[in-house]
């Protein structure tokens, strides 16, 4: 998924949402992000909040990143993100 479509897609859902990475048996939340060879690398935890939706926007809405494609860090692995889902009040990407 590029950044623009993800933008577009998160737009639409309530600012105070948590911003998750769907992986078993326990779900990432992210908390930062990195950009690295034109992709953008979500940085996760297992043991902190996520970023709020407004947050994790404002840090990916600018107009470099938007052709990017994103991926999430776990690990020390890289995996990419292809959607998302949603739960109560939690955005699962995945």
């Amino acid at each position: 998924m590029r950044v623009i479509d993800l933008i577009l897609l998160l737009s639409d859902f309530n600012k105070n949402n948590r911003i998750l990475v769907e992986n078993s048996p326990q779900n990432l939340a992210v908390i930062d992000i990195q950009v690295a060879d034109r992709k953008i690398i979500l940085e996760t935890s297992t043991k902190l909040n996520g970023l709020k939706n407004w947050e994790f926007l404002l840090m990916i809405n600018k107009e470099p990143y938007y052709k990017f494609p994103v991926f999430f860090s776990h690990e020390k692995k890289h995996q990419q993100l292809f959607g998302f889902r949603v739960t109560g009040d939690q955005l699962l990407l995945g």
